[in-house]
């Protein structure tokens, strides 16, 4: 029986991430076209000042302004109004990831009391209106309440950490949260290109006056809401509720020993399972928090300069929709690459082996930063030098190994009861990273140009990967209850 249990537990984790593959291709459709999306609303009614655009951009430009007349050497503020666009994607996306820390927290308590599956199928409601909102946002103010309800309904990924956290052991737990980075991977190859694809079918809109005026590439958006809308059928249909997993596990084998059958994989918890001793606790405590801590700089860096990416080379190099996607697809292809076959090889070998991917994947992201520092040096317009795609490469590496080998490390450092809360208290610090993190990278972009900004990054990340090495624990404390389940 305890084989059927571990069976069931595989099948489960497999449901997850085709839900969460469905989910990322979705989220990620909109990422190459949000430079040429956010010059389509400037165009419509940025010299409106009646806007809520066109109030934005007049305050950029005042203060655009105001640091030229301080600091006449910045070179990529002489672009003007072209500059301008950088700073407001930056505050578009710190909102989203703002909101997503509000909400974090929230979701992995209502996950721990309420169930992971009813919490999900709440996210996969709040994801499917935002992106009908989407849809028909013929102006700026429509498309901004989108990214509101967005970041207030996703809660996808880090539900489907906490599932698998649920149907996994601690010795299969890193293969089981390996599955969360090959669906980024895979997501972040395909969704940019399919955003880029579609872009290319131009239903949208002129005016801003009709309530249905379609968005800027409103194609786009109608493939993400057909993905969201299967993504919530299949959950629906096929996964189970698995808070009380564990428990049933162990139900399963005391059933197997006693020989009599039983089949009930979910039942329902009247305490805790484990009752954990009070030093081993102590001591992963003082471990998580150092975790929440490394998790919010890294993000607050790699975020920041990720979210930069397209602008440089929208900006420097004047991508095309098509190359925006090509350079996101090398990274999804490479890290898909990647987490299929050395890390998944890594993890589990020893008791290093989430740390030692942890270490190498900020290393490689910080070589990867110098790299397109290197690349923002170019002329104005040029094609892009190979270290470009160097840099693309350690983002790739980082994308494959860190922020899954971190969430693996959480999930090992809590009780059963507790999966939810702790990983939801994780993903919330990383959120506060990634909510300041695009604020900070495209206010240093803005004011001191690319090349600095980049460097800035490169040399605060290897900062963050020593600090990491040194103060974290390879394997969390194990208490004498926990050995034993």
């Amino acid at each position: 029986m305890a084989h059927t249990v571990a069976e069931h537990g595989k099948r489960i984790s497999r449901i997850v991430f085709i839900g969460l593959l469905l989910d990322i291709l979705s989220f990620t459709i909109i990422l190459p076209l949000l430079p040429r999306s956010l010059e389509a609303y400037k165009e419509r009614e940025g010299a409106d000042a009646s806007t809520l655009l066109g109030t934005l951009l007049a305050h950029i430009a005042h203060l655009r302004a105001y640091v030229q007349a301080h600091s006449p050497s910045s070179r990529f503020l002489q672009q003007g109004a072209r500059a301008d666009l950088v700073l407001l994607g930056g505050l578009l996306g710190s909102l989203y990831s703002l909101l997503q820390c509000v909400i974090a927290p929230v979701i992995g308590r209502a996950a721990d009391r309420f169930g992971r599956r009813r919490t999900l199928m709440y996210c996969m409601a709040g994801n499917i209106v935002w992106t009908v909102i989407w849809v028909f946002a013929g102006s700026f103010e429509s498309f901004l309440l989108a990214r509101v309800i967005a970041g207030l309904s996703e809660g996808n990924v880090q539900l489907s950490n906490t599932i698998i956290a649920d149907v996994t052991d601690p010795t299969t737990r890193s293969h089981g949260m390996a599955l969360v980075g090959i669906a980024f991977a895979v997501g972040f190859t395909l969704g940019p290109s399919i955003g880029a694809f579609f872009a290319r079918m131009p239903i949208e809109s002129k005016s801003t006056r009709n309530v249905f005026a379609f968005a800027p590439f409103a194609a786009a958006a109608v493939f993400s809401l057909a993905l969201l809308l299967a993504e919530s059928l299949y959950l629906f249909a096929k996964l189970p509720e698995t808070m009380h997993f564990r428990r049933s596990l162990a139900d399963s084998n005391v059933t197997a020993d006693s020989g009599t059958e039983d089949t009930e994989i979910a039942q329902p918890l009247a305490e805790p399972i484990h009752a954990v001793d009070t030093q081993t606790t102590t001591e992963n405590n003082r471990t998580l928090r150092r975790l929440n801590i490394l998790h919010f700089a890294y993000l607050f860096f790699f975020s920041g300069m990720e979210y930069t990416l397209t602008f440089l080379t929208h900006d420097k190099f004047d991508f095309s929709n098509a190359q925006q996607g090509a350079l996101l697809g090398f990274i999804g292809v490479t890290s898909t690459v990647l987490q299929g076959g050395w890390v998944r090889r890594i993890k589990g070998q020893s008791a290093h082996g989430d740390k030692g991917l942890v270490a190498r994947g900020m290393a490689c992201c910080a070589i990867g930063l110098a790299c397109v520092a290197h690349c923002a040096q170019g002329v104005q317009g040029a094609q892009p030098a190979w270290t470009l795609w160097g840099g693309a490469l350690g983002f790739a590496v980082a994308s494959a190994t860190v922020v899954n080998c971190l969430n693996s490390m959480v999930s090992l450092a809590t009780t059963d009861m507790e999966t939810g809360r702790r990983l939801g208290d994780f993903r919330a610090a990383g959120q506060i990273g990634r909510a300041l993190g695009p604020v900070f990278a495209c206010s240093v972009y803005w004011l001191l140009g690319p090349s600095t900004c980049y460097s800035v990054g490169a040399a605060a990340v290897a900062a963050i990967s020593v600090a990491f090495v040194t103060l974290v624990p390879a394997r969390p404390a194990v208490s004498s209850t926990k050995k034993h389940s």
